[in-house]
């Protein structure tokens, strides 16, 4: 979960009894028989509280306990997955086989990178030259990555291939120049939209054979990648606009509303927050670049965290309310 997310968080449990669910669509959808149904994710057994921060096709959810363990969910069902290895657990990433990835704290600092798959955690290797890694994104083939910190105090992409068990392989596009290199994302072709920082933001495309291509999509503010799809925000004639943008960084399209941190499908579908005309705030649902839904409203800032979405239609907004929506259609 990374540093928006978790001030999101905070900003919901102040703001929760100001949501509204808002019941018509916006914009010139014309599938407009099309909608999106609210349910809620159910507590486990024992539990008073917890985070959704991740989903994947297939109904699964992942996220946060209140005593510092993960929880899966399952077409609905709640599954404690406690802690790993006794350590304080956060989950980052689920894919449509229920695999779950994440990292474990000793001492209030990052320990391990973990797995939750065949009904248990293992933790992942750390690549020689390093001290702790983290596993933030996994597709569906089973490919984990996520950073390692190296002796140096810088960190490197990190790949755990599913195809090669037990290898753990460390990227930097120019370790002369990068100290910080991390990925926005894996999809499920194989290829890495890959964060590289410094005094300025890169970003790279990494392919399934090793090759890289490096990116001008002008800005820092990249949050989502599926599909060769990339989308993020830029800032243009003095106002910030939702930008996607394709494996080449060619600009496709321009959401005609802003929508701050957006995510994306494998089609064309984008969701995200954005500003309503009484100066309040909405979840929403673009189709193509054109706003189509508004899922829920809040009356102030940072009243949901930011969504996550799947390819077969469910749209969870991370955080305590366990809220989800999902997509359908008539026959």
């Amino acid at each position: 979960m990374n540093r928006i997310q978790k001030a999101f968080l905070a900003a919901i449990v102040a703001l929760a009894p100001m949501f509204t669910v808002a019941s018509g669509t916006a914009g010139a959808y014309e599938a407009g028989d099309c909608t999106w149904t609210q349910a809620t994710l159910p507590l486990p057994a024992g539990h008073s509280q917890a985070y959704v921060s991740t989903a994947a096709n297939g109904g699964w959810f992942a996220g946060s306990s209140s005593f510092g363990g993960t929880i899966r969910w399952h077409d609905g069902v709640a599954e404690d997955l406690g802690r790993a290895f006794g350590r304080k657990t956060e989950p980052t990433d689920i894919n449509s086989t229920g695999t779950v990835v994440g990292m474990t704290y000793a001492n209030s600092r990052e320990a391990d990178a973990v797995v939750y798959r065949n009904g248990r955690f293992t933790a992942l290797p750390i690549p020689p030259g390093h001290r702790t890694a983290r596993a933030l994104a996994v597709n569906d083939a089973g490919d984990v990555v996520g950073t390692a910190l190296g002796l140096g105090d810088t960190f490197d992409l990190t790949i755990w291939p599913a195809a090669s068990p037990g290898t753990v392989l460390t990227i930097n596009p120019d370790p002369s120049v990068y100290g910080y290199v991390s990925p926005v994302e894996i999809d499920e072709q194989g290829r890495i939209l890959i964060r590289a920082s410094a005094s300025e933001t890169d970003f790279f495309v990494r392919y399934p054979d090793g090759t890289m291509t490096k990116l001008a999509l002008g800005t820092e503010y990249v949050t989502a990648f599926r599909n060769g799809r990339i989308a993020g925000e830029t800032y243009e004639n003095e106002q910030f606009v939702t930008t996607e943008w394709d494996l080449t960084g060619t600009v496709v399209r321009r959401l005609d509303t802003w929508a701050a941190e957006p995510a994306i499908d494998s089609g064309t579908r984008t969701t995200g927050t954005y500003r309503t005309a009484d100066n309040g705030y909405a979840l929403g649902v673009w189709e193509s670049g054109v706003l189509t839904h508004t899922l829920v409203t809040s009356g102030d800032s940072g009243g949901f965290g930011r969504p996550v979405i799947t390819d077969d239609g469910v749209i969870a907004s991370i955080g305590p309310k366990l809220m989800t929506f999902h997509h359908s259609c008539p026959a």
